[in-house]
């Protein structure tokens, strides 16, 4: 397979999917999204315009969760998605939760909260493309958590928001390696990546530091390799 990963670095999502690629051992190239042409051909021919996307023998493949399953289906094994279905549809369960409910607090404390938003611009770094990029995703995001309803609630509400997720993280990777036992599901890198994207923030930084499981979690995660 000739595969391209057009990544976002610090999004979750391409976070998820570089890490799935690297548990399976699958060989890819990676282009920056930034890059004008790169950017281009998601939005013409992904039809999202948003990374990651990962184009396999020339077709583009958008969204992590599609992406994930459509490397399940060429490459099996190391597989990470249940054969079990009641594991199945847990892991579905706890994917989405990450993906659409923990990935706004993890939005809110890097754009929305002050001390998160001054860190952003200098990954889109400082000529006028970047600086043009940097206010159109600014603009994007905002208006999300508004519709999306985070930003809309009080400071300390979206902290307690948050204390709440990570006291269910916790809960999820007290008794086991990972989530549904000894090796990683789908869920598991989709938690990973917001987890990640997540301790980058200053306030979720200071919060995870709460919960040694989940640190010991995320050192785990980080350490996976293809099994020999």
């Amino acid at each position: 397979m000739r595969i391209k990963l057009y990544d976002w670095a610090p999004s979750p999502f391409s976070l998820k999917v570089r890490a799935i690629l690297a548990y399976k051992g699958i060989a890819h190239d990676r282009v920056s999204m930034l890059a004008p042409s790169h950017w281009w051909a998601v939005r013409s021919r992904g039809k999202i315009g948003k990374a990651p996307a990962l184009e396999i023998d020339g077709r583009m493949y958008v969204d992590s969760t599609d992406i994930a399953y459509e490397l399940e289906a060429r490459v099996p094994s190391p597989a990470v998605i249940p054969g079990d279905a009641r594991q199945r549809a847990f892991c579905h369960a706890v994917e989405e939760w990450c993906d659409e409910s923990l990935y706004f607090s993890g939005l809110y404390f890097q754009w929305h909260d002050p001390e998160g938003r001054k860190m952003v611009p200098q990954v889109f770094g400082r000529n006028a493309y970047g600086r043009l990029m940097y206010r159109i995703y600014l603009r994007r995001i905002l208006r999300q958590l508004q519709g999306q309803g985070t930003s809309r609630k009080p400071p300390a509400h979206a902290l307690s928001d948050l204390v709440r997720h990570l006291e269910a993280v916790d809960g999820l990777v007290q008794s086991h390696r990972f989530i549904l036992g000894e090796l990683p599901l789908l869920c598991d890198f989709a938690l990973f990546g917001q987890l990640v994207y997540l301790g980058r923030t200053p306030v979720g930084s200071l919060q995870l530091r709460k919960h040694p499981a989940i640190e010991a979690y995320v050192a785990r995660m980080k350490a996976l390799r293809r099994p020999e």
